[in-house]
């Protein structure tokens, strides 16, 4: 039976159990009720620049596969070019934003792909995915398509390169479980002075009386959701400042707590009996993605504590296999993640945009890194 695919601009209008079906090895972030939830509140939309444009391919009456896409008529926070389709813009007054964009909205973690049907073969169908996505782009006349933060482990890098993609990198930081069987085990693959400063670091905040625990979120009551979103805000307004709109609102926390907290796992600090500070994971097959934080209080240390050295100790009790704490951040190198690097795709249908897009690049390479 010949194949059919179909643009849906909502992701409601996809059976979750047939979406969540072919997002069984994927992140999280990628399973329908994350993306509804950003969706459902508003969070994502044509007024925040995002319009669903969801890919479906179908094999008489059932789904095979799914490219999540939306279309956007800019390209502020998509993370991953480094703020290369915005320069293009400034500097042309061309309209490169104006494009189709595969990524998990203001997520940048690697897990974006294609998802299949695993008993499917996914080269074959992931091209024909990307030819059709190429004839929609032609069709609405839209300047760029984009793929932010590929799975590093997906098929779709080596077909992006086939179908004529320009990839670039960043560098993105991540833990991994090199068998270590406690904290200590793993303090010791780190030099003694920096072995030194994070015993120093992690006994301050046991010397503050500050307990940690990890809550899982099935099991934490709705407040939790609440008071994420005002811990959320406080970090916002402190690292942006209240003229920018915060990406995320109370709905979207709350759509977590309803229909996601089977994905979510808090961090909580607590002082004298009283949570001062929380982080938020997501969580799926051995991994940990680290999302929100905020504080009531400011603790020298409890960041580190909260985020990285808990999840730490909680991953190597749990075996769990690997934490991506988020985006940037060179403090994270000194405890002990590694740079894995992320990759991103651009594809460029005007001619001319096109030359003008490889001649900036092959002049920004060109140029000396300072040191």
């Amino acid at each position: 039976m010949e194949n059919r695919v179909k643009i849906f601009s909502r992701i409601e209008e996809i059976p979750p159990e047939d979406w969540n079906s072919l997002a069984f090895h994927a992140a999280p972030m990628l399973e329908f009720e994350y993306l509804h939830a950003l969706e459902k509140s508003g969070s994502i939309s044509a007024e925040r620049g995002y319009t669903p444009a969801h890919l479906a391919l179908y094999d008489g009456s059932k789904i095979i596969a799914i490219a999540p896409l939306y279309q956007r008529d800019r390209a502020w926070v998509e993370f991953g070019d480094g703020g290369l389709i915005e320069f293009l813009t400034e500097l042309t007054g061309l309209p490169f934003g104006s494009g189709l964009v595969g990524s998990i909205p203001y997520t940048p973690v690697p897990g974006y792909d294609f998802l299949l049907d695993s008993r499917l073969d996914g080269s074959l169908i992931f091209a024909d995915l990307l030819d059709k996505i190429d004839e929609i782009a032609m069709e609405r006349g839209l300047s760029t398509t984009r793929f932010y933060f590929v799975d590093q482990e997906s098929k779709l890098h080596s077909i992006l390169a086939e179908h004529g993609y320009l990839r670039l990198s960043s560098s993105h930081l991540l833990w991994f479980n090199r068998g270590y069987h406690s904290f200590d085990d793993f303090l010791l693959s780190f030099k003694s002075s920096r072995r030194t400063k994070i015993k120093r670091e992690w006994r301050a905040i046991r010397n503050y009386g500050i307990d940690l625990s990890m809550v899982q979120g099935l099991s934490a009551p709705p407040s939790f959701y609440e008071e994420l979103h005002l811990l959320y805000r406080r970090t916002w307004t402190k690292h942006m400042g209240p003229g920018i709109r915060p990406f995320l609102n109370e709905s979207f926390f709350r759509l977590l707590g309803e229909n996601f907290r089977h994905r979510c796992s808090f961090s909580v600090s607590q002082m004298s009996g009283k949570r001062i500070a929380m982080a938020l994971f997501y969580n799926k097959a051995e991994k940990l993605y680290g999302r929100y934080w905020g504080s009531l209080r400011e603790v020298p240390f409890l960041h580190f504590a909260a985020c990285y050295y808990y999840p730490i100790v909680y991953a190597i009790e749990n075996d769990i296999r690997m934490i991506d704490p988020g985006f940037g951040g060179e403090h994270k190198t000194l405890r002990g993640f590694e740079d894995s690097h992320a990759y991103h795709y651009l594809k460029f249908y005007n001619e001319n945009q096109r030359r003008i897009a490889y001649a900036v690049l092959d002049q920004m390479r060109s140029q000396p890194t300072s040191k």
